[in-house]
């Protein structure tokens, strides 16, 4: 491991994240409880420079996910799934549309040029991607690393029901429930009495990449090409750890899946100053998300319960106009259609994913690999 590389990657982190409002991060409530987050960002560096070039494209916080049934209000506006991991690559793909929009007006980017096929875009060669998390994300690449720390102590047989979100798919498991079952699609963690999530676990979002790119929908459409995360940057990495990460991101993979790009994984010494060091601190109820479309322009959002913190409304009222997130589906369906003048009027986002043959064949040969044939699948959320 280039330990180096991941020591720089950190620092810039941590350099920016140091300089976010207070608003921005963790606070200590009233009764004195701290609260912790978890903290992820997209890092662009060009290893041909003669010293390395580091170049942050977004910067994240957060660990909740909403649940599945507090969704069907959305119509595209509400984030699904609010992990900071997740947050950080949407703020990738927003910051890649902005950029495509840049060049659209005859500006200029850091990122992107454009193709020679009409209407394209191409990634900058000399960029390689990494994504920082500050620590092992949820799900099958953090279980050896609970069970070594004895956070978890409920052992379930194979037939305790209580661990499965449809015990006819045996394949799925709920959070952290049968810890010692290693390679498994997990859901969000949560507690026993919250309602569910079907959001799947960071472990096995960012599995997935390694397949279909870092790239969404959306950019997919525009890209002359995928582009892959090359990184993957945990602190702290012990021997368990990596044989855990390997597990998790390599040798679980089908062998007869195309388009493979495996994480390398790189290390440092050091943590993250608002992650969660003991059992009587509680999860931020509150994500942010900044991103760089450019090194002169940054755009910063908070987000509370899956839109923009001050705009949650009680769940037997509408949303309100003007929630949605900057990262949302519903902000970035809008962005491309402003980029592409022949969407066809009255096309919905989840009709544009449908006509995507080979994305969608990669995802779902992915899914069904992980699971078994067992996937199953959030709320249906669309915008027009």
């Amino acid at each position: 491991m280039n330990d180096s590389l991941g020591d720089e990657i950190a620092k810039l982190v941590y350099e920016e994240y140091d300089q976010l409002k207070a608003s921005s991060k963790p606070v200590t409530r009233s009764n004195g409880t701290k609260e912790w987050t978890v903290l992820a960002a997209v890092v662009a560096i060009n290893e041909n420079a003669d010293e390395k070039d580091l170049k942050l494209i977004a910067i994240s916080t957060g660990v909740k996910a909403m649940p599945n049934a507090r969704l069907d209000r959305s119509c595209g506006r509400i984030l699904h799934d609010c992990h900071a991991e997740i947050l950080a690559l949407r703020g990738f793909n927003f910051v890649l549309l902005k950029n495509m929009q840049d060049l659209k007006n005859n500006e200029t980017s850091s990122f992107l040029d454009k193709s020679a096929q009409g209407g394209k875009f191409r990634w900058k060669s000399k960029w390689k991607l990494a994504l920082y998390v500050s620590r092992l994300p949820c799900g099958d690449a953090s279980m050896d690393h609970l069970e070594d720390a004895s956070e978890l102590d409920i052992e379930m047989s194979e037939d305790d029901r209580l661990q499965y979100i449809d015990p006819g798919k045996s394949k799925i498991l709920r959070g952290r429930m049968n810890f010692k079952r290693k390679g498994a699609v997990r859901t969000k963690p949560g507690r026993l009495d919250s309602d569910i999530t079907l959001s799947k676990s960071c472990s096995d979002k960012l599995c997935i990449k390694q397949i279909t790119s870092a790239l969404n929908s959306l950019t997919w459409e525009l890209m002359e090409t995928p582009v892959y995360l090359k990184y993957l940057v945990i602190p702290e990495l012990n021997d368990t750890d990596k044989k855990a990460l390997i597990r998790c991101f390599h040798t679980r993979l089908c062998s007869s899946l195309d388009l493979i790009s495996r994480f390398q994984f790189l290390t440092y010494q050091g943590s993250f100053t608002d992650d969660k060091t003991s059992d009587s601190q509680l999860p931020s109820a509150t994500s942010f998300i900044k991103v760089f479309p450019s090194q002169e322009h940054t755009i910063e959002q908070a987000i509370l319960n899956g839109v923009k913190n001050g705009f949650y409304t009680k769940l037997d009222k509408p949303l309100r106009r003007g929630c949605e997130s900057i990262l949302s589906r519903y902000s970035q369906w809008n962005l491309y259609k402003s980029l592409k003048s022949d969407v066809e009027n009255g096309l919905s986002y989840l009709q544009f994913k449908a006509e995507q043959e080979q994305r969608r064949d990669l995802v779902e040969n992915a899914k069904i690999c992980l699971s078994h044939g067992s996937w199953i699948a959030t709320l249906k959320d669309d915008c027009i």
